[in-house]
């Protein structure tokens, strides 16, 4: 079917009309083939499981969620590349509004700057409909995972950019201007006698 959502996609749309009605949970697991296209996407080797309890409550003149996910992730080692197994549990709080809302058509082609709201903690963004619950999951998982996963056996590495057998470079060496006080201070000095 052309237009249609690959069955391994997290997709979980949920039309503006039942989100504006009333408040609503919105809890889900995400299936293997929803964990295998995530784990693709975020090039993980694997997501052993995926699941969210949100709320939606309407806000304003668009809708608000605050959920939180639950995830069995593995990563790899930035060092090692060896399998880093986490477990995620994070919570969050998402604004959406209507596009009217967040921008002002008084200056067509101006710059907008959206400002932060005080009541979200955070910038409200464009509401679509419907709005995707699963991209939303998606995307709190992505901004969940570690960016730079270790082993327990990854040792600390040290970076050396010199070639093999030159010293390295001092603290003298990479402050070339450091002795100019000195030099001033010589320059300045009178001689004895004068």
């Amino acid at each position: 079917m052309a237009g249609s959502a690959s069955p391994d996609t997290l997709t979980r749309p949920v039309s503006l009309a039942d989100l504006r009605a009333e408040s609503r949970s919105h809890d889900g697991t995400a299936s293997p083939g929803e964990c295998a296209a995530l784990a693709a996407r975020f090039g993980l080797p694997s997501i052993g499981a995926l699941s969210w309890r949100i709320e939606s409550v309407p806000w304003r003149s668009g809708v608000r969620l605050s959920g939180h996910i639950r995830a069995t992730v593995v990563q790899e080692c930035v060092v090692t590349l060896d399998p880093v197994p986490a477990e995620i549990d994070e919570p969050f709080d998402r604004g959406f509004l209507p596009f009217a809302d967040l921008y002002d058509d008084d200056k067509p082609g101006a710059e907008y700057e959206i400002t932060e709201d005080r009541d979200l903690g955070d910038v409200p963004e464009p509401l679509t409909d419907p709005l995707d619950i699963g991209e939303i999951v998606a995307e709190e998982l992505g901004v969940a995972l570690d960016p730079y996963p270790r082993s327990e056996e990854a040792q600390e590495t040290v970076y050396s950019a010199q070639p093999e057998g030159i010293a390295p470079l001092t603290e003298a060496d990479v402050k070339p201007f450091a002795g100019l006080a000195d030099l001033a201070r010589k320059m300045n000095t009178p001689k004895n006698g004068q």
